[in-house]
């Protein structure tokens, strides 16, 4: 075995655990920064990572024990469709307020109100008919009332900080606007006249593209984070992100290229930390456009509606070589979208196969002999490898006989245009960011529903009247093994369409100085409150 090999071997077998540079400040290297303060903004990995610091939720969600586990609840109870939450005491506000009901109503209600958010976190209310106060307890206590029994409905409220409300009593909860217009700005949040939340951390200081800095918050209910202070410093560029590692102008880094795990492993200074991750890196299709934005040579017409050149596409990849080559065997090739080690994956979805003369046949048949011109797009600085993962799979439909072209974007544009639809063909990721199968297929196969929160990564817009009766069916079913059955069934339907370029399942890797213990997790947050120094 290579040492890339064994270095490869080390990470998928084991999550290795080291410690830190010293109690006062932990300087963290970050591929890709949060683009708001604000939790409610923007459901991408960034902010979701940010958030978990500085804004607590109802609960958490443990994604290495797999447990749920209190925070501003300080314990709860469900019988059928009613949820008592009852709120800590000691969870207090900048200000000295206590957690109430009335920022919990407000902060759900806010989350359906966020302007100009490029990605909502409304699938993870979706089933929230009420919310009320409860008395005589009053601000203590509150009930949350489901349309119908919800499985995950703590793993869901996990996501969501809590922040502080204008107002003194609590709102109506509905599904619009909860009888308000004080909406709480992002603005606000991102030049810290407001605060984020309750958390272990408070932001200080929030410079785009230069770094977000944290200091531990005094007055946390919980236990205190051991760094007084935390410095994310935005590196996208994956050699900066290296060389300031090994100069020791950062302790930690997130996201490892595959081209330096080998010198992070045989550098005794330094640590690899590990953990299988639920994220799928995958081509999306324009399925609705006409003509489609990126796509020429048709005489207007998108081929991508057809099931046949979608399949073409997908038998052109070589995902075997993309996990072994261009991802250095740092990867999982995907069948499906959820992750066999997460709920609801399907385990007997078969290898896509690497079949270019069978895709060009399909391509024929299709009526695109001499193929088409296709712009396909991707970040440049958001997935590990992002930008070479797109111009291998570019290389690969030249393959079959198309005129293909990659463009690239860093990350603050190219989800908004990805959101106005401006692609054909675009690289995306996506996480089971509840720790189960059910959120990343409502996230990702759910026909997109802007309104509701629904298939918020779908801009594709792939759609199936079944796949949504399905996942439907899904959030009210409480049986886990019927439960699991509806996701692997919608998951078969999306397979049988070629509805998506499924390409691999991520490893989270991080990189520290050998004397900082950083925890992994299969979320890929940068949980920073349970670093520490070296025991």
């Amino acid at each position: 075995m290579t040492r890339s090999r064994t270095a490869a071997a080390a990470i998928l077998s084991a999550w290795a655990a080291c410690g830190a540079a010293g109690a006062e400040e932990l300087r963290v290297g970050v591929a890709a920064e949060p683009v708001a303060i604000d939790p409610h903004f923007f459901r991408t990995g960034p902010n979701m990572s940010l958030r978990e610091n500085i804004s607590d939720g109802l609960v958490y969600n443990n994604q290495v024990t797999g447990e749920v586990e209190p925070r501003l609840a300080a314990r709860w109870q469900v019988e059928d469709v009613r949820w008592r939450f009852e709120l800590n005491p000691e969870a207090r506000f900048a200000d000295g307020e206590a957690v109430s009901a009335a920022d919990v109503i407000y902060s759900l209600c806010r989350v359906r109100n966020v302007p100009d958010s490029p990605g909502t976190f409304l699938s993870f209310i979706e089933t929230i008919e009420t919310i009320e106060a409860v008395e005589p307890e009053g601000e203590g206590a509150l009930t949350i009332v489901t349309k119908g029994p919800d499985p995950v409905l703590l793993e869901s409220l996990s996501t969501i900080g809590i922040v502080q409300a204008p107002m003194d009593a609590p709102l109506t909860y509905d599904e619009a606007d909860c009888g308000t217009d004080d909406w709480l700005s992002t603005q606000a949040f991102n030049d810290g006249s407001l605060e984020a939340g309750i958390g272990p951390y408070r932001v200080t200081s929030y410079r785009r593209g230069i770094e977000t800095v944290l200091e531990r918050n005094e007055g946390y209910y919980g236990p205190a984070p051991h760094y007084e202070r935390v410095v994310l410093r935005a590196i996208p560029e994956n050699g900066a992100r290296i060389a300031a590692l090994l100069s020791g102008g950062v302790d930690v880094i997130d996201a490892v290229p595959v081209n330096a795990i080998d010198q992070i492993y045989q550098n005794e200074k330094l640590a690899l930390i590990s953990a299988p991750a639920s994220r799928l890196i995958f081509f999306a299709f324009d399925q609705e456009g006409e003509p489609s934005p990126k796509i020429g040579g048709t005489d207007g017409k998108n081929p991508l509606k057809d099931v046949r050149v979608r399949k073409a596409l997908n038998l052109a990849v070589d995902r075997a070589q993309l996990v072994s080559t261009t991802m250095e065997g740092i990867a999982e090739e995907a069948r499906g979208i959820v992750m066999g080690t997460v709920f609801g994956a399907h385990p007997d979805l078969a290898p896509i196969p690497h079949d270019p003369e069978q895709a060009k046949a399909l391509l024929a048949e299709a009526g695109y002999p001499d193929g088409f011109t296709l712009t396909i797009s991707s970040p440049s600085d958001r997935y590990r490898n992002d930008t070479e993962v797109a111009q291998a799979v570019t290389q690969m439909l030249a393959g079959i006989g198309l005129d293909v072209s990659l463009e690239t974007y860093p990350q603050s544009v190219y989800f908004d245009r990805a959101s106005n639809y401006e692609y054909s063909m675009y690289l995306g990721g996506a996480g089971a960011d509840t720790g189960e199968g059910l959120s990343q297929l409502l996230n990702l196969i759910h026909t997109r529903d802007t309104e509701r929160g629904l298939g918020g990564a779908n801009r594709g817009r792939y759609s199936s009247e079944k796949v949504d009766a399905l996942l439907q069916e899904a959030l009210v079913t409480l049986d886990a093994e019927t439960r699991r059955g509806l996701l692997q069934e919608a998951q078969a339907i999306v397979y049988e369409d070629y509805g998506y370029m499924p390409l691999y399942h991520e490893v989270a890797v991080w990189a520290a100085r050998a004397d900082v213990h950083f925890e992994p997790n299969a979320g890929q947050l940068n949980i920073l409150y349970t670093a520490r120094p070296a025991e």
